[in-house]
């Protein structure tokens, strides 16, 4: 199960799942309420990657607020600054205790900008 606490705090609802039933990304108003805030069409081929399972920030419409990526709000630190997204460099990132330290996060946000087919 996805953690969607990102999508809470987020003050102009940039962050979407994708539901294949209706093929497309859809952003609610709160996480879970079943509000549609918005939607958008995917690129099938990047949406195809995870699908379902991992939630998706149209960056043109993010503000750069920074709700969503303090440690308190994303326990899993999946989103970080645009200038501290780990790339598998042994610099010391945004959060020091993050499980994925090490690895290349670079591909997450070239995939954030090309699953929005609209």
């Amino acid at each position: 199960m996805k953690d969607r606490s990102c999508v809470d705090v987020c003050p102009v609802q940039c962050i979407y799942e994708f539901v294949p039933q209706q093929s497309a990304l859809v952003s609610e108003d709160q996480a879970g309420s079943g509000i549609v805030a918005n939607t958008h069409s995917p690129r099938e081929d990047a949406v195809a990657l995870f699908g379902e399972r991992m939630l998706y920030v149209h960056r043109e419409e993010c503000t750069a607020c920074t709700a969503c990526y303090q440690p308190d709000v994303c326990p899993v630190g999946a989103i970080y600054p645009e200038d501290e997204v780990p790339d598998g460099s042994t610099r010391t990132k945004y959060n020091p205790d993050d499980p994925n330290k090490g690895h290349d996060h670079t591909f997450f946000v070239d995939l954030n900008a090309n699953v929005f087919a609209d």
